[in-house]
């Protein structure tokens, strides 16, 4: 897990360190300590305090590193998505992954539940990109890093939530062997972990193999499937599409056997004729899976 100090702390919060110690030593604000009497923080206890002390979130107290990071902050707590996935993509085909995390980590922060914050900002961004990939304005490559670096601030939020017995439950996220992008079942695994899940990821070109070992070793109650329809995904083009639908079909039949939760999700479901109708769970949206589970 990664923690933030108290310099980096009080400079979100816009405070002082003699400000912070009071803070965290009345409770007002929550920290870990070291043996040696440090603190430490996750953006969880940030989280929290702006959760708690909601009035604070609409003030300009959180410390920002440009006049265009302050403009981003103002939007966040108008919470105009709209225009947030509209930065989110530019940010993230410029490499400015400092512009990439104060988006999403600002949101996050301000009490922004990660479904919302998937489903109308980082889906729309990404959505955003594939659309000016397929009008030719940008590379492939160009999506492909679009997509690693808002991949990478998205998987910073399971650090608030390491795995752990928070509801009893395991829960195995897979990608497609033929499915190159992961940000899908990156995100799945974040709003699953924030639903008290301990998730495994098995990330991007996973081999089904032996599912049922997997599942029994591992003590899984729930197996998620992500399938997107990006460009770059070779799951459902017309030569792997065969594979794709009997991977699905022989996943429904360990799940059965095993007696266990099996969910599909991503839009590259809808691109396969021979599943229609067959499925029990699928989502769409990640405001769709958190009802599943």
């Amino acid at each position: 897990m990664k923690y933030l100090n108290s310099k980096e702390v009080s400079g979100i919060l816009g405070i002082n360190i003699s400000t912070l110690k009071r803070w965290t030593d009345s409770g007002k604000l929550g920290c870990e300590k070291t043996a040696g009497g440090h603190r430490k923080f996750t953006m969880q206890h940030i989280r929290n305090y702006y959760k708690t002390y909601s009035n604070s979130s609409k003030s300009d107290s959180l410390s920002l590193e440009s006049k265009n990071h302050k403009k981003i902050y103002g939007l966040i707590n108008q919470q105009n998505y709209k225009q947030l996935a509209i930065d989110l993509s530019s940010a993230s085909l410029n490499a400015d992954e400092s512009t990439v995390d104060t988006i999403i980590n600002g949101l996050y922060m301000n009490g922004t539940p990660v479904a919302d914050l998937f489903d109308f900002v980082i889906d729309v961004a990404g959505n955003i990109v594939e659309d000016r990939l397929k009008n030719n304005k940008i590379a492939h490559t160009d999506a492909y890093l679009s997509r690693k670096i808002i991949t990478r601030s998205v998987d910073g939020l399971n650090r608030d939530k390491p795995n752990g017995n928070f509801n009893g439950k395991n829960a195995l996220c897979i990608n497609f062997e033929d499915n190159l992008p992961d940000i899908g079942v990156v995100m799945s695994e974040v709003l699953m972990r924030h639903n008290g899940y301990n998730v495994f990821n098995s990330g991007s070109h996973a081999e089904l193999g032996e599912l049922s070992e997997i599942i029994i070793k591992r003590k899984i109650d729930i197996v998620l499937f992500y399938l997107c329809n990006l460009q770059c995904c070779n799951a459902v083009v017309e030569d792997n599409v065969s594979k794709t639908v009997a991977q699905i079909f022989d996943s429904i039949k360990v799940a059965k056997k095993l007696d266990i939760k099996i969910l599909f999700g991503g839009e590259g479901l809808f691109l396969l004729d021979d599943i229609k109708g067959k499925i029990d769970n699928s989502f769409l949206t990640y405001n769709d899976l958190k009802k599943l589970i």
